[in-house]
């Protein structure tokens, strides 16, 4: 049961969040003038614990280069919190530290920890080690499953899901402080960490049920945007009045069953799968009230085996469907009260576990379980077929790209650096690239499958375009001449891919640099006049000499010195080879 509800937490929508205005510091305390608004920040790679600002609202920025430290220049939430989910974008300068304390005392570690292979616990992403105050021994300590970590200079985004420590009547702690969960980028970092006490060096040693958040400002240069807090401070949901209906046989999931006999009925203490007598072949409505507390938005999920279906107020949201036994959830605006729902179930199969689960979250709690613990225990879901990429890997597969697109020649290069990439053969593109773990192959192995794989890390994406065009569409090979010729690997099984495009024929290099970084170097055979288009994007800003920001800072392109690239109507660096090569680097 509690492996089940950790897992529904952390995909469960934050829909309840409310953004703080970044328009002034009145939500906060600061004791010192190294925090400001601004509206804009960027971090020069050339220089260490930098940030470089521009007017505006929207932006909180930390600069601190002394040498004093100290929880004077932190910054504090004016408000106390105990549970908590809290998600921003951070970026730090080059070589700058800071953290996130939840109550002020359990850190998340912030740190430029750009290409680092084996993450600590003062890496990024890592929750702090604890220090013994009389000894000053350090202990505990976890670090991130995986370094997501991006670039200095690039918007990061965590989240954060925290349980405070509980008390008793008396004020003694009968539970630990606990991180439900923590991401990275996307990626999940930690799950379910319980903490012993305060990390170090937290506002006092001593724990409490609520306390304000605290932002680390003494050790380096920071800046935060998008503050989400989802403050869980109110009572839950609750169930009553229930009462069921049973059929036993094996009926089809929309039969009608009013010219039935029906086989059972009566009131019930529990939601469960086990007001039937049978394990398999039969039906059951279970109705109820659920009282909402205030008015909000409200998430409901379900968990059942066979055709199931749930309604609320007599009106059907989450449909008659077929499952063996996973979750499915539906959110929905709630006024204050009572509210009638039917959660309905037909099972034929005997090789599905019989499972009835039903939760809710909403306006100031966390989802909930409403059902027996017992009811839960559902089919085991298929094993998962994970591809690592212990030495240099190449695995074909499809690739979903968007729900609107699939690349069907999809090359997929894994490195023990963690860091991997998709090359797209039939248009010579590098479409993504990830941190973390290699492929998800369940799609493609599984059973018959779909020939899809899944990246496994935190993904940024790029372009699936044409790379060099001829002056035809960039989308389109008509026209072009181009012809794929497949790829070549050199002494450490790295790929070199090749292809023919306007009768020239190219060779494309993709390097990971360092553990850090993409570095592409596109030779052609001959002088061509052809014209290359290094990223797309809704935003594309010069932001260095030969460094480009794309989209808002999502990834960097940093272009050879002995290219012109420019950028044209705000949305595309273009550039021109010049002797015959085309070298830049993948920044993300």
């Amino acid at each position: 049961m509690k492996k089940i509800l950790l897992s529904l937490l952390w995909w469960v929508p934050l829909a309840a969040q409310s953004q703080i205005p970044l328009n002034d510091l009145s939500f906060f305390n600061s004791q010192s003038s190294n925090w400001s608004i601004v509206g804009d920040v960027n971090a020069p790679l050339n220089q260490k614990n930098t940030l470089t600002t521009q007017s505006g609202t929207g932006v909180l920025v930390c600069k601190h280069d002394s040498k004093e430290y100290g929880d004077k220049f932190d910054l504090f939430t004016k408000e106390s919190y105990g549970d908590i989910d809290l998600s921003l974008d951070f970026m730090l300068g080059v070589g700058s530290n800071s953290g996130i304390y939840l109550m002020g005392r359990y850190e998340v570690q912030l740190f430029d920890s750009w290409g680092v292979k084996t993450p600590k616990y003062s890496d990024c992403g890592g929750i702090y080690q604890r220090r013994d105050v009389k000894t000053g021994n350090q202990y505990e300590g976890f670090a991130p499953r995986f370094n997501a970590y991006k670039a200095p200079g690039l918007w990061n985004n965590i989240q954060i899901s925290f349980q405070a420590p509980r008390f008793d009547a008396n004020g003694k702690k009968i539970s630990n402080a606990k991180f439900i969960y923590v991401k990275l980028n996307g990626l999940l970092i930690h799950e379910n960490v319980e903490l012993s006490g305060p990390t170090g060096g937290p506002i006092e040693e001593n724990e409490v049920a609520s306390s304000p958040l605290r932002f680390q400002g003494d050790h380096g240069a920071v800046a935060f945007r998008n503050l989400n807090i989802t403050n869980f401070n109110k009572k839950p949901g609750t169930i009553s009045n229930l009462s069921y209906k049973t059929y036993y046989g094996s009926y089809m999931h929309d039969a009608d069953l009013s010219k039935v006999k029906m086989d059972a009925q009566g009131k019930t203490d529990d939601i469960t799968w086990e007001v039937t007598k049978n394990p398999n072949d039969y039906v059951f409505f279970i109705n109820g009230t659920y009282t909402a507390p205030e008015d909000g938005e409200y998430t409901f999920v379900t968990q059942l085996g066979g055709h199931s279906y749930l309604k609320i107020d007599g009106q059907m949201v989450q449909p008659n469907v077929w499952m063996r036994g996973g979750t499915r959830s539906v959110t929905l605006n709630l006024k204050k009260g009572d509210h009638s729902f039917e959660i309905f179930n037909n099972k034929r199969d005997n090789w599905i576990k019989p499972a009835l689960g039903f939760w809710s979250a909403g306006p100031g709690f966390r989802l909930t379980p409403h059902h027996a613990s017992s009811s839960v225990i559902a089919s085991k879901p298929d094993d998962p077929i994970l591809v690592k990429a212990e030495t240099p890997i190449i695995l074909r597969s499809f690739m979903d790209f968007d729900q609107k697109k699939r690349i069907v020649h999809a090359v997929n290069v894994g490195s023990p650096d963690g860091i991997h990439y998709t090359y797209d053969l039939d248009k010579g593109a590098v479409i993504q690239a990830w941190k973390g773990d290699f492929l998800d192959t369940t799609p493609m192995w599984h059973d018959r499958g779909d020939g899809s794989s899944k990246p496994l890390g935190s993904l940024t994406k790029f372009n699936y375009d044409l790379l060099l065009t001829n002056g035809n569409s960039w989308s389109d090979t008509v026209g072009t001449g181009y012809k794929p010729l497949g790829y070549q690997l050199d002494q450490n099984d790295l790929p070199t891919f090749r292809y023919k495009i306007a009768g020239t024929e190219v060779e494309d290099q993709v390097r990971i640099v360092e553990g850090k970084y993409l570095d592409r170097k596109i030779k052609l055979s001959k002088d061509a006049a052809l014209l290359a288009r290094l990223a797309t994007g809704e935003k594309i800003v010069e932001i260095e000499k030969n460094l480009f920001s794309v989209d808002d800072k999502k990834y960097f392109i940093k272009v050879d010195k002995g290219l012109d690239a420019k950028i044209k109507d705000g949305k595309e660096i273009v550039v021109r080879p010049q002797s015959q090569l085309i070298q830049y680097s993948i920044i993300f």
